[in-house]
């Protein structure tokens, strides 16, 4: 890379609940102390990385925050935020107080405590077109990506509703909308204008169903990296560096439950986890190969990596700095895909991690660019 990019940077923010949410704030903040905030183009963004899009546009009045922005008042008001209030216990508070909300599927339940306790408010039409914002689910009756942002939402086969006028929340809530913890978004059809792309030219349309229920978007792709990136064509026009800012958990050893009757359940997500974290490892495997061929430009910061492995994997010695130990990343790792409130230590943890990882990778890739910095610093 030849010097900080001044413009056409891409995240591609993956899922995993708050752990994965308070992993991207301390990347964005490694990120802000090198002023390359005002340099994003593109955010695609799956479940927990939804989440902390939408936290940072909450508290910084749904404006993308200049880096100066960022570390001196967005960080801590999410902080607070995600340290105070416990959206899981809300959420299954609601789903009983409030039952004529399912009508609406469970996600929308939790797109109500994203709006009362976090702020999460307005439409898609009240976010800035830059940077673009792409905020994936899944589609269950196309088995695609669909997409809410700014300028349309849909996928290829449902069709486009252009400008939506759809609530924030909503459309973060079906992005983190986990089979089996959540439940789906159901979006119904009518009182929607869609429209098709057909040789170029957008027409209208009538939708092929009366509802669609949506996913968590890392059902299709837990890395958000389909909207950045594609192996057949490269990165998106207008990008010259992508971020991708991988949160997700590793795929353990599993005993058999010996509980029998809970054996058939834990199969079935186990199967999933299976099939998605392969998923997941081809497209990282993929990029990164692409990434080392030199000719896309771009870094993938992974959860559970340590300063001193990344530095070791490019020949070079660690700088001295005050970082996390093993013990304390393995225990950022291993925080489970939740939603519930994070105590202060879990979240500057969490927080570390994400800014050493960033740190780490970005000065052992680019060292002429990066110099390494302390995290302790920004806390």
């Amino acid at each position: 890379m030849s010097g900080i990019p001044a413009n056409g940077v891409g995240l591609a923010l993956s899922g995993g609940g708050v752990r994965a949410t308070v992993f991207h704030l301390g990347v964005l903040a490694r990120l802000a102390c090198q002023n390359m905030l005002e340099s994003v183009a593109y955010i695609s963004s799956v479940s927990g990385g939804s989440l902390a899009v939408g936290l940072i546009y909450a508290k910084n009045d749904n404006v993308w925050p200049s880096s100066q922005q960022y570390l001196d008042s967005v960080v801590s008001q999410a902080r607070e935020t995600l340290t105070s209030k416990t959206t899981q216990w809300s959420y299954a508070w609601r789903s009983i107080a409030l039952p004529w909300r399912l009508f609406q599927g469970r996600a929308h339940v939790l797109a109500g405590v994203l709006t009362k306790h976090w702020g999460v408010d307005d439409d898609l039409q009240s976010i800035p077109s830059s940077p673009r914002w792409f905020i994936n689910s899944t589609c269950y009756e196309t088995g695609k990506n669909w997409r809410f942002s700014q300028l349309r939402m849909g996928d290829y086969e449902t069709g486009y509703v252009i400008a939506p006028k759809f609530p924030i929340a909503d459309a973060i809530a079906s992005s983190a909308a986990v089979p089996g913890a959540i439940g789906p978004l159901v979006l119904r059809t009518t009182g929607y204008q869609w429209s098709a792309y057909r040789s170029g030219k957008l027409i209208s349309i009538q939708p092929k169903a009366m509802r669609y229920d949506l996913w968590d978007g890392g059902v299709y792709d837990n890395l958000g990296l389909e909207a950045l990136y594609k192996p057949s064509g490269g990165l998106r026009d207008g990008l010259v560096f992508v971020i991708v800012s991988d949160a997700s958990t590793r795929v353990d050893f599993a005993a058999r439950s010996k509980r029998r009757f809970l054996r058939p359940a834990r199969r079935a997500f186990r199967l999933v986890d299976i099939a998605t974290d392969q998923v997941r490892a081809v497209r990282a495997r993929t990029l990164v190969a692409e990434f080392l061929r030199q000719s896309s430009q771009g870094v993938y910061l992974r959860l559970g990596s340590t300063s001193d492995k990344i530095y070791e994997a490019v020949d070079m010695e660690p700088p001295s700095l005050d970082v996390l130990v093993r013990d304390d990343v393995q225990a950022a790792a291993r925080l489970k895909t939740t939603l519930r409130r994070l105590s202060s230590r879990e979240f500057d943890r969490l927080y570390r991690h994400g800014f050493e990882v960033a740190d780490a990778t970005l000065c052992s890739r680019y060292c002429t660019e990066f110099s390494p910095l302390c995290s302790s610093a920004v806390m």
